[in-house]
């Protein structure tokens, strides 16, 4: 929830579109999580393996090694996705980490686009086919970088977009500073896979 100090926070200097649009509350985050995924079957068969018994449930372990009802958060527009998704680093999940990162924590979406698991993914090939006309991610700003914590298959989608295909959705980014280590975000998932 936004403390009032601040009217916006400093963006890393190579992210050079994002402009300001107000400060933003974890809850309105959440509910934007929950209107674009809940009712998805893929991620309904995702939770129920894993042990959760609901859509919430599931996300709600997954946020909560960031605490995010404690952080201020403030929402962004990006103006220029293209420029700006590849630069972007992704997700600091377990699978990610496994599947696309070597084991790291995360990488550049620019380093890990040509990867097997982005140019085979079901998912991300969707999203490319009817990408939404709005959008909103989430994503901490952790040593001079922007890191995502939600929507890493838009995101993916954006980063490795063909530029000969026109892009005209509205993007927009809720973002907070993260001044320490960022854990494996999902981490804590009942039955592990």
């Amino acid at each position: 929830m936004s403390n009032g100090l601040a009217s916006e926070i400093k963006i890393p200097i190579e992210y050079t579109s994002l402009e300001f649009v107000r400060p933003i509350t974890w809850e309105e985050i959440f509910n934007q999580w929950r209107k674009g995924e809940a009712k998805q079957k893929s991620w309904k068969k995702h939770w129920e393996e894993r042990g959760f018994s609901s859509w919430e449930e599931w996300r709600q372990a997954y946020a909560a090694p960031l605490q995010p009802e404690f952080l201020s958060w403030y929402l962004y527009k990006i103006n220029d996705p293209l420029k700006e998704f590849p630069l972007i680093f992704g997700v600091p999940a377990d699978a990610w980490i496994r599947k696309a990162y070597n084991g790291e924590k995360t990488k550049q979406m620019q380093d890990i686009i040509n990867a097997p698991v982005f140019k085979e993914n079901d998912k991300i090939i969707d999203i490319k086919k009817d990408f939404p006309k709005e959008t909103m991610f989430t994503g901490l700003i952790c040593e001079n970088k922007i890191v995502l914590v939600e929507g890493m298959h838009r995101a993916c989608a954006i980063a490795s977009w063909d530029p000969n295909i026109p892009f005209d959705s509205q993007l927009t980014i809720a973002l907070a500073l993260w001044n320490k280590e960022i854990p494996d975000i999902g981490g804590n998932y009942k039955n592990k896979k």
